[in-house]
């Protein structure tokens, strides 16, 4: 007779779990809070989000003595708030770019895409390779798979209208049905003067040279496209590593010094969520979504710059200087001079 299964994880009751929580040093100081509290968020969504983080004790389960449940659990709200902030303003990003890729091309080459020609040879496409350059040897793989988002239309109502009503697919209606990655390899492809001429669109000239304002606009894609794959898979605002870095040099040029060289030698700014928001604060062009950026995140923080989690303040455990306010304030009195 087969044994039954003795599983590693089993079901724990309420009570169980708070158990374990006590076992792990922390303080359960309102059993019914917690309770509520498991009810709505889970074991696993409070408490495990801190593994290998400040508040947790090296090379072990336990939290260093002193933790307080409700500490975690006042973390994973405001980490949650801020996630879902900078999560809406990357997808404002999205729409920027989106925007400016479909102008562009739609300017140039054209409003029409044969996309059942999977050559890209038509020279009446917009899609044809001699408007792209094939530097990363990838162009025709990333035309075709622009092309197959318009027979895919899944349930995107402006490509069915198109496809029924109209004789062609536009740009900016080819751009409804894409992701932010692969708008982004759609921007890479494009030839250095169409790569110049969005970039000016989101940073004035003059600041760095053409190729360095380029290479930040570039690595400003790559790390908001990192940064919202993975808050979309739960990981931890604070903890969140493996980003792609920002160039010094124009960080502090572009963000008229809104951290410090020392700072960014600290790592501040160049691949963690500060770098984020600097790349945010960059490229986003409107002062009404920017004005918006700022109040939200205000909103999200200031109940908290007063309240030390495990000897830090809230901006401390997200990265941010402790004047991140004012900082914010300065720049964009800068950026809308």
């Amino acid at each position: 007779m087969e044994m039954p299964t003795t599983y590693d994880k089993p079901f724990k009751s309420y009570e169980e779990l708070i158990a374990i929580l006590e076992s792990r040093h922390i303080i359960v100081d309102n059993k019914d809070f917690a309770m509520r509290a498991l009810e709505n968020f889970s074991y696993y969504g409070i408490i495990n989000g801190y593994k290998n983080t400040f508040i947790q004790l090296p090379d072990s389960d336990n939290f260093i003595p002193g933790t307080k449940f409700e500490e975690l659990y006042t973390l994973h709200i405001v980490d949650t708030a801020l996630n879902n902030i900078i999560f809406k303003y990357i997808l404002f990003l999205e729409k920027a770019l989106k925007s400016r890729i479909s102008y562009l091309v739609s300017e140039k080459y054209g409003v029409f895409t044969d996309y059942e020609d999977m050559s890209c040879m038509n020279p009446n496409d917009y899609l044809h390779t001699r408007h792209y350059s094939n530097s990363t040897g990838r162009r025709r793989n990333i035309l075709r798979r622009l092309k197959e988002n318009i027979s895919e239309t899944g349930r995107n109502p402006s490509m069915v209208h198109y496809l029924n009503h109209h004789n062609h697919v536009p740009a900016w209606i080819l751009t409804t049905n894409i992701s932010y990655g692969l708008t982004i390899e759609w921007y890479n492809l494009l030839k250095s003067n169409d790569k110049q001429a969005i970039c000016d669109t989101f940073i004035s000239p003059g600041l760095c040279t053409a190729e360095k304002t380029k290479e930040f606009v570039h690595k400003a894609f790559d790390i908001t496209k990192e940064y919202r794959n993975k808050i979309a898979h739960g990981n931890r605002t604070f903890s969140i590593i493996s980003l792609p870095q920002l160039p010094k040099e124009q960080v502090l040029a572009f963000t008229f010094n809104s951290i410090s060289e020392t700072e960014y030698n600290n790592r501040m700014g160049q691949n963690d969520t500060m770098a984020v928001l600097l790349a945010l604060m960059v490229m986003l062009c409107d002062p009404y979504i920017i004005t918006n950026l700022h109040t939200e995140l205000t909103a999200a923080l200031s109940p908290y710059k007063n309240v030390l989690f495990n000897n830090k303040t809230i901006f401390e455990v997200f990265g941010f200087p402790d004047n991140l306010f004012e900082r914010l304030d300065t720049f964009f009195k800068r950026k809308f001079l």
